[in-house]
């Protein structure tokens, strides 16, 4: 059956079946807007059926309605003097109540389904709630958008969209998703990307090439251990403004203004990144200023939303002490001159990093004990924010490709003579390296997830994260080593004359120590980390039934790491173009032990198996089929209702039709 556009909360336009209803007279009505009566007059107007098609809101919709009610009323007198009003108002009352337990369960049909949808990729939890959703929360929403229309008369434009919409300045933080004896209650509405996390994405990608580049212009222990503080920092505040997002509706002016605030204390650390624990014009206190700025000021909001939000309040109580720990850590490393600092730095990073870990810790302890303390504790956090799992993949997933396209644009470079030499070759192993990369991460390491680290157990879901950490900064140090590798001129058919005066001054005849440190190892250890997030999912593919089990295959992307960082040991013996070579061709090893090894034994690693066809299936009935048929090589309208095939039902099949 054809379908008619209904406008949609957000003002867009979706499709659905018309509206439908049976005259006395025995004539099916048919409800469209406007702009489908006219098609559908023509699609049944040589149908068996008798049906009239009406448009919706016009005089004759109303006068048959009017017709349908008082045919339907007087009905109900006839059954009422001829029963007795005692039992038909029982009647209705079962009536009624039936109804009601029919669409629960119906609405739990319809939610599991929806669970198992957008949680299939995680793992689905059957302990999960929502909240604010059901029909009806969406007909007092239907009847607020009403309202609004109808104030808004004149303001609204032809195609019934408002044009212009409320605007709040500031309202009660609305917690998103939360823990409370056990249960996860989630708001049924859909976490989207917000434009101002792409708008943060962007800010990221001069923080990380401002950082990488300058950590390979003097690749030292130093330089490395400015890069790990300094980029731990702008990391935390990323993390933080993500937290924030997850937790709460930001959706007001000030929370937005809030944002902004937080985005100018990162953009004034980063400008201090660079000279920080100099010897000369040293920006440490600037660098930290702007750090300890951002942490007052989440302070101040924690305080704030424990105010506001008493629910969460125990939660929030200890946001504010985790928050001023570390400032106080941080003012100290303030008065102290470098490196007697490093002592303080070190420790408020930490504090910082894992601190949330504490009252994790404490929550988790609460709900697998039962003694006066764990109750006090359970009381105390018996609200608790819980993070969205979907929004916090999709933003980490965004943060590591934004890591991986660091080390493509670090691969490009100019020529000014023939283009075909060594230079060219690095920058394509380097450009395949960085693909098998993504490759690895995405498709292998993350990919057929039964249960995502995060749902798996809180210390699983804190190892993916950290481990993301080292993960980031490993392949960020290591491909800044990698745009110096490339335009290095100490092998053969590289000549720095054949490359433009930008990239010729950084050309080097001999590749320090540190530079194969900061790749290889960098390298090694990013590669090392991916396999730690791998084994803290549960994966879909089972290890019994793989071609290479995975301890084999965990062995094997283990020794390369280990090769990885042992080949600066060869020093001058490999020069930059062995070097990358090698580093490529063993991330290519890993690729391939990781595709043979995961397939399964009984499939074919050539087609299908069956010859190479496919067929695509749907539900609908032999004679609605041919009717649409003879419609069509008549030239009317040949639109067919099919059923659509559920979740667990096959879509395509190698073979004949089914």
């Amino acid at each position: 059956m054809s379908a008619t556009p209904i406008r949609t909360k957000t003002g867009a336009y979706a499709r659905r079946k018309p509206t439908e209803f049976l005259h006395p007279d025995g004539r099916k009505m048919l409800v469209a807007l406007p702009e489908e009566a006219e098609r559908l007059r023509q699609k049944h107007a040589s149908g068996a059926t008798q049906v009239e098609v009406v448009v919706h809101g016009s005089a004759e919709h109303q006068r048959l309605l009017r017709e349908s009610q008082r045919h339907h009323e007087a009905r109900r007198e006839a059954l009422l003097a001829r029963h007795g009003a005692e039992a038909l108002e029982e009647w209705e009352s079962v009536g009624r109540q039936l109804d009601g337990v029919t669409a629960q369960l119906e609405g739990l049909v319809d939610h599991s389904a929806a669970l198992r949808e957008n949680f299939s990729k995680f793992g689905y939890d059957a302990r999960l709630r929502t909240y604010g959703g059901g029909e009806e929360d969406e007909e007092e929403e239907e009847e607020e958008e009403e309202e609004e229309e109808e104030e808004g008369g004149a303001n609204a434009g032809s195609s019934g969209t408002s044009v212009g919409e409320a605007v709040r300045l500031f309202k009660r933080p609305v917690v998103k998703q939360y823990f409370h004896r056990g249960l996860l209650w989630r708001s049924s509405r859909d976490s989207e990307v917000m434009p101002f996390e792409l708008f943060f994405d962007l800010l990221f990608v001069g923080i990380i090439a401002v950082n990488g580049d300058h950590a390979s212009e003097e690749p030292t222990g130093r330089e490395l251990l400015r890069f790990v503080i300094t980029f731990c920092m702008s990391w935390k505040i990323w993390t933080d403004v993500t937290q924030l997002i997850e937790w709460f509706d930001t959706g007001d002016v000030l929370n937005q203004l809030g944002l902004l605030f937080l985005f100018a204390c990162l953009l004034g650390l980063t400008t201090n990144m660079v000279s920080a624990f100099s010897e000369e014009n040293d920006t440490y206190v600037q660098l930290a200023g702007y750090y300890i700025t951002s942490r007052l000021f989440l302070s101040v909001w924690a305080a704030s939303t424990a105010y506001l939000v008493p629910m969460i309040r125990g939660m929030m109580y200890s946001q504010v002490i985790h928050f001023l720990t570390g400032v106080a850590l941080w003012i100290g490393s303030t008065q102290v001159e470098y490196p007697d600092s490093l002592g303080l730095v070190i420790t408020a990073l930490v504090v910082d990093i894992c601190g949330s870990a504490t009252y994790v810790s404490l929550f988790l302890y609460a709900k697998s004990h039962q003694s006066r303390v764990a109750r006090r504790i359970e009381r105390f956090f018996e609200f608790y924010p819980a993070v969205n799992i979907e929004h916090k993949v999709e933003r980490t997933n965004a943060f590591v490709c934004l890591v991986i396209g660091y080390g493509v644009v670090g691969v490009l470079y100019q020529n000014q003579g023939y283009g075909l030499n060594a230079f060219l070759g690095k920058a394509v192993l380097g450009l395949a390296q960085g693909y098998i990369f993504n490759w690895l991460y995405f498709e292998i390491d993350n990919g057929q997830l039964h249960t995502h680290a995060i749902r798996r157990h809180a210390h699983t879901a804190f190892l993916w994260q950290y481990t993301h950490l080292i993960f980031i900064m490993s392949y960020i140090i290591s491909s800044a080593a990698l745009s110096k590798l490339v335009v290095a001129h100490d092998c053969p058919n590289a000549s720095n004359a054949t490359l433009t005066e930008l990239y010729a001054d950084k050309s080097e005849a001999d590749v320090p120590l540190g530079l194969r440190l900061f790749y290889c190892v960098g390298l090694g250890v990013a590669l090392a980390c991916m396999l730690i997030i791998n084994l803290t999912h549960i994966h879909k593919v089972p290890s019994m039934t793989c071609r290479i089990p995975l301890w084999l295959r965990c062995a094997n992307r283990s020794a390369v790491c280990v090769v990885l960082c042992c080949l600066p040991a060869a020093g001058d013996r490999l020069n930059s173009l062995q070097l990358v070579g090698l580093a490529a061709g063993l991330s290519a090893w890993v690729l391939g032990v990781e595709l043979f090894g995961r397939s399964c034994r009984d499939t074919s690693l050539f087609g299908d198996g069956e010859g190479g066809r496919c067929s695509y299936t749907a539900r609908c009935s032999r004679r609605a089929l041919e009717d649409a048929t003879r419609r069509r090589t008549s030239g009317s309208d040949g639109e067919i209702e099919v059923r659509e095939l559920g979740r667990d039902e096959k879509t395509a099949v190698p073979g004949g039709i089914d």
